[in-house]
C-alpha cells in the first residue's frame, strides 16, 4: 500500500515559501505567465468525475523519486474521485522506472532523464509527458545560520572531493565576509540510478567544463571518500544527520527534512535561490523538442535558477488492453490539468500552458494495438 498523500510539514513549508510565491494552483500561459482557473471551474481538458469513476483498469507507476511527492498527491486526489485505488506509484529511481517499463512490469514510468540509446522497451515506442519541474537544491548541514552562495566551479570542486573543508579558499571567495567553519565536507550522493544525479552532473558538466571531470549520467564514479544513499529522501536524511554534509536534493525532500540550501551562481554570474520565479525563468528559456523533452539546466536567463530539472511520465505508444488505455489517458489528462494544482504547495512548478497543450494532444495518440 502506498501513502495516499505526502504532506510537507508546516515547519518545512517555511523552507519552500520562496517557491510558493506567485505559483499557487496554476498553469502558465503561452508567454510564460501564470494563470489560475476560477474557483470551482474545471481546468481546460480535464476529465470529468463521471469519466474517472467509470474507469476499471488499474495503473502501476514507478521510478523517479524527484516527483514522488507530486505524484502521491495527484494519485490521492484521482483515486478519491474514482472511489478505488486505480493508480499507484512507487519511487525507485529513474533508471529502475525505465527498466521496469521496458520489461512491461509497470504501466508507466517516472523519469527525470531521457532513455539512453541502448535501453530497450519490450512494448514498443514510448511517449514522454512533461508533468512538473523543480529545483535541485544544494543542501548542507552547518551549525549556526550560515547562508552560502556557490559558483559552478566551486560546486564541482566540492563534489569531486577536491574542496574538502567549508573554509576552503574557493568557498571563501564565493562568500566574502561570511565566517566559515573549518568543518570537513562530507559529500552525499545518490547510490541508485537517478535522474536527479543525471541532471545535477549534466549541469556541472555544462557550467563548469574545466573543473568537472566525472562526466554525467544516472550514475557516476564518485570519489571513494563520498557517501551514497538511496533516493532523494535518503540523501536528505544523511545530510540532516551528518555535520558538514552537502548533497543534491529535490526541493520537496529538502524542505521535508528541514535542510538549508545554497544560492547558486547562474550562467550570468548572479547567485540565485530556488523560487517559483527563478524556476519559471529557466523553463521559459528552454527549447522544447518534438518529443516534448527539454533541458532547462544552466539556462541563459539572468533570472533563472541554474539547476532546474524537468521530469516526465513515460508510457508506451500502444497497449493491448482498451480499458487500460482509457484509464491511462484519463489519468494523464488529470495530471496535466487538475493535478497541476498540487504542484506549488509541494515545491514544484507546473508546465507552461503551451507545453501542456502539446502534452494533452499527445495523450490522444496513445492507442490500442
Amino acid at each position: 500500500m502506498f501513502p495516499s498523500r505526502l504532506i510537507v510539514p508546516i515547519v518545512a513549508l517555511s523552507a519552500v515559501g520562496v517557491l510558493l510565491a506567485g505559483c499557487g494552483g496554476s498553469s502558465s500561459d503561452s508567454d510564460g505567465s501564470t494563470t489560475t482557473a476560477a474557483a470551482g471551474e474545471p481546468a481546460a481538458g480535464a476529465p470529468t468525475d463521471a469519466e474517472i469513476t467509470a474507469l476499471t483498469a488499474k495503473l502501476a507507476g514507478g521510478g523517479a523519486s524527484f516527483p514522488d511527492a507530486f505524484y502521491q498527491a495527484v494519485n490521492s486526489d484521482f483515486n478519491k474521485i474514482a472511489g478505488k485505488e486505480l493508480v499507484t506509484y512507487a519511487k525507485s529511481g529513474s533508471s529502475d522506472g525505465r527498466k521496469q517499463l521496458g520489461q512491461q512490469t509497470l504501466t508507466f514510468a517516472g523519469s527525470d532523464s531521457v532513455a539512453k540509446d541502448d535501453e530497450t522497451f519490450a512494448g514498443g515506442e514510448i511517449f514522454y509527458f512533461p508533468t512538473v519541474a523543480a529545483p535541485i537544491t544544494v543542501s548542507y548541514n552547518l551549525s549556526g545560520d550560515t547562508k552560502l552562495q556557490l559558483s559552478p566551479d566551486t560546486l564541482a570542486g566540492i563534489f569531486e572531493a577536491k574542496v574538502t573543508t567549508w573554509n576552503a579558499p574557493e568557498i571563501a571567495a564565493d562568500n566574502p565576509g561570511v565566517e566559515l567553519p573549518s568543518t570537513p565536507i562530507v559529500v552525499v550522493h545518490r547510490s541508485d540510478g537517478s535522474g536527479t544525479t543525471n541532471n545535477f552532473t549534466k549541469y556541472l558538466k555544462a557550467a563548469a567544463p574545466d573543473t568537472w571531470t566525472l562526466d554525467s549520467g544516472d550514475t557516476v564514479n564518485w570519489p571513494a571518500s563520498t557517501q551514497g544513499a538511496e533516493k532523494n529522501s535518503g540523501v536528505a536524511q544523511v545530510i540532516k544527520q551528518t555535520s558538514g554534509a552537502v548533497g543534491y536534493v529535490d526541493l520537496a525532500d529538502a524542505a521535508k527534512a528541514g535542510l538549508t540550501f545554497a544560492s547558486i551562481k547562474n550562467s550570468s554570474g548572479s547567485p540565485i535561490a530556488p523560487s517559483a520565479q527563478s524556476v519559471q525563468a529557466a523553463l521559459d528559456s528552454a527549447e522544447i523538442n518534438p518529443d516534448l523533452t527539454y533541458n532547462p539546466l544552466n539556462a541563459p536567463s539572468a533570472d533563472a535558477y541554474p539547476i532546474t530539472a524537468p521530469t516526465w511520465i513515460l508510457t508506451y505508444q500502444k497497449y493491448s488492453d482498451a480499458a487500460l488505455v482509457a484509464s491511462l489517458q484519463t489519468y494523464l489528462k488529470f495530471v496535466l490539468t487538475t493535478g497541476q494544482g498540487d504542484a506549488s504547495s509541494l515545491g514544484y512548478v507546473g508546465v507552461p500552458s503551451s507545453l501542456q497543450e502539446k502534452a494533452l494532444a499527445q495523450v490522444d495518440q496513445i492507442a490500442v494495438g
